[in-house]
Order: C-alpha cells, then sequence, then structure tokens
C-alpha cells in the first residue's frame, strides 16, 4: 500500500488560503472531533470546493493531531 506523502504546513496554507489550525477551528466548529476522516473529506470538497489532495491533506492531519508518535 502506497502512503499519501502529506503537505508541509506552509503548502497548505499557500495552496488554500488558510492556516492548518484555522482549518481545525472549522472542523472543530462543525462538530467533526467525533467524525470520520471520510465525513471530514466530503464537507471540505463539498462545503470549501476544495481538491480532493488537499481535503485529504487537511482531515488527515485533523485526525492525527492527538494521535501519539507512531
Amino acid at each position: 500500500m502506497r502512503k499519501m506523502v502529506l503537505a508541509t504546513d506552509e503548502e497548505l496554507a499557500e495552496k488554500t488560503g488558510r492556516t492548518r489550525d484555522e482549518w481545525f477551528a472549522l472542523l472543530d466548529e462543525n462538530g467533526f472531533a467525533e467524525k470520520k476522516h471520510g465525513e471530514a473529506v466530503e464537507w471540505l470538497l463539498d462545503t470549501h470546493h476544495l481538491q480532493l489532495y488537499w481535503a485529504h491533506c487537511i482531515a488527515h492531519k485533523y485526525v492525527r493531531r492527538g494521535a501519539p508518535s507512531p
């Protein structure tokens, strides 16, 4: 299985117009702390019209933010 190479936080902000923390705040405000990655991706695509790659990057970073490092 291939691993997805995630963009840096700087690339994320440059390409999406928002920082990682701004995206996380929006996801928190909309109840995504208890939802799954796929639900966040769909919301980011539908509501913010992001490209699929950027929606996945944001959702992945959001889900992993509280997880311990491997």
